[in-house]
């Protein structure tokens, strides 16, 4: 049976441990997340919006305290780059190739809750805390022939086997051949 060289696109969304986070800073980012969801509840409220914004809407309009930015962007840039070593080490033996196209910190995306919903406050203080990424790679497996379909399950079920224990969640939520 030939070998074959198959791409990936892969994306999944990782939720960092507590520990892991400690060792690595000092400000918590559980902190950093509930003061960012008061604050942006707060001029959501006073300018009457009728969404929560992202982030960047703040960096780039003000709105919200300067130290509070620096902050989450200050564990955003560490989380991220604790992801992209523990993924890189993790699934080098699983791929021939990883290439890295993206990785955000979920705090830095548009929020997908609305004023009035309920449990707003708790799920705004998660979606802002720094502590999950999203991944987006593109990996290589060299496999001997088969289909693509059995490529991603296969793709899928090792991603799983070697990052399921290094993080306090995983999802998967798309692999495809390219």
């Amino acid at each position: 049976m030939a070998l074959n060289f198959m791409q990936l696109a892969v994306n999944f969304k990782v939720r960092l441990n507590e520990e892991a986070m400690q060792r690595h800073m000092t400000a918590s980012p559980y902190v950093v997340g509930e003061e960012l969801a008061r604050q942006i509840t707060e001029y959501t409220n006073q300018n009457e919006l009728g969404y929560y914004p992202a982030i960047d809407f703040f960096i780039e309009n003000g709105g919200i305290e300067k130290d509070l930015l620096d902050a989450v962007g200050n564990i955003s840039w560490l989380i991220t780059n604790l992801v992209r070593e523990e993924v890189r080490i993790r699934l080098r033996s699983v791929f021939s190739t990883i290439k890295f196209e993206s990785l955000q910190t979920q705090a830095f995306t548009m929020p997908g809750i609305r004023p009035g919903q309920n449990n707003a406050h708790h799920m705004l203080v998660d979606h802002y805390t720094p502590d999950q990424v999203k991944v987006n790679i593109i990996a290589t497996m060299v496999r001997k022939q088969q289909s693509t379909i059995e490529a991603t399950q296969m793709a899928r079920h090792q991603i799983c086997r070697w990052l399921k224990t290094r993080f306090e969640s995983l999802e998967i939520t798309n692999v495809q051949t390219i």
